[in-house]
């Protein structure tokens, strides 16, 4: 990591929080900064990291050559500005409960979302199925009018509320309903759809249940699961488990879309705690998911179907970033 920022950092200074969008985790990467700068090879001046004299010195010795950040932010990915537009109106903005972990997608990373399922096929006549839905994709899905059926799985009421309102609006095939996913998928909803979404939690049992969760929706034969997962506060570590967990229930990882996924800002003192105060807060957005889509082979196994305590969900929110 030193090699990197030491390259970064040549001739230009970078803003800390443009930096911790792109190498992850941020706790991570504060425990390293505060090292460099106490080895003196750089300071931090209103946010603005950048080389000191003996950070410049061991960058030459090393011969390293000056490196921009590539900002992987789904640009490979077309936006649909027709949808977009229609999609801001429509949803919800401003959500964010703790008890539920809610941070919300910014507007252009649902339909980015969206482009993404139909490149792949995977909305065209589709029953479509999402577990949790505070970024409201479910109403972006619905304004392609593609789906043949679509259903939310949430434990917000304010947010079935609202979708089921707008549902009703644009005459959508399409319902919310409430489910607390802890406590498993009511029968009704198992072994009935082509494909899943979610966005869980950031950790390893979070995106293991909703994962889980959602490979028992879909029909016996198999169908696509997409599930977002952020290198923001996640260690390669547990990006390893969570992959293995998606092996072992008989999914094939057919595509990651890295950094597609941008989120709102503005609440950041709410989840990143004990951050320098030299670093400030961010001005535009940093924190990203990148979205993996798999293949649900036949013959997949969820691996959990017993339902949990509801004392449970503190393992699976327990996503605060502590630097």
């Amino acid at each position: 990591m030193e090699k990197k920022i030491l390259s970064y950092l040549l001739k230009k200074k970078i803003n800390f929080w443009e930096l911790a969008s792109q190498i992850a985790p941020t706790a991570e990467l504060v425990r390293f900064l505060d090292r460099m700068e106490k080895r003196g090879l750089i300071k931090t001046v209103k946010s603005d990291l950048m080389l000191k004299n003996r950070g410049l010195k061991l960058a030459k010795k090393r011969k390293l050559s000056q490196k921009r950040i590539l900002v992987r932010n789904g640009g490979r990915v077309k936006v649909d500005r027709g949808l977009l537009n229609k999609f801001k109106k429509l949803r919800k903005e401003g959500l964010f409960k703790e008890e539920f972990d809610q941070l919300q997608l910014l507007p252009v990373s649902v339909v980015r979302k969206v482009g993404v399922l139909g490149d792949k096929g995977d909305i065209e006549e589709k029953r479509i199925i999402c577990l949790g839905d505070d970024d409201m994709v479910a109403i972006a899905l619905a304004l392609t009018k593609s789906p043949k059926e679509i259903a939310v799985l949430e434990i917000d009421d304010d947010i079935i509320k609202h979708e089921n309102k707008i549902f009703k609006q644009i005459k959508a095939r399409a319902r919310a309903y409430k489910c607390n996913l802890i406590e498993g998928v009511p029968r009704k909803f198992k072994n009935k759809y082509d494909v899943f979404i979610t966005e869980p939690p950031d950790t390893v049992f979070g995106n293991s249940l909703f994962f889980s969760r959602g490979v028992e929706c879909l029909k016996k034969d198999g169908g696509a699961g997409y599930i977002g997962i952020s290198e923001t506060d996640f260690s390669r570590k547990n990006f390893l488990a969570v992959q293995k967990n998606i092996l072992k229930m008989g999914a094939l990882i057919t595509d990651v879309y890295n950094k597609l996924e941008p989120y709102e800002i503005g609440t950041e003192k709410t989840w990143v705690f004990n951050l320098p105060e030299k670093y400030g807060w961010p001005k535009k957005p940093w924190f990203f998911s990148d979205l993996f889509r798999a293949e649900i082979l036949e013959g997949a196994k969820p691996m959990f179907m017993k339902p949990f305590k509801k004392n449970i969900s503190k393992k699976i929110i327990e996503t605060n970033i502590y630097c």
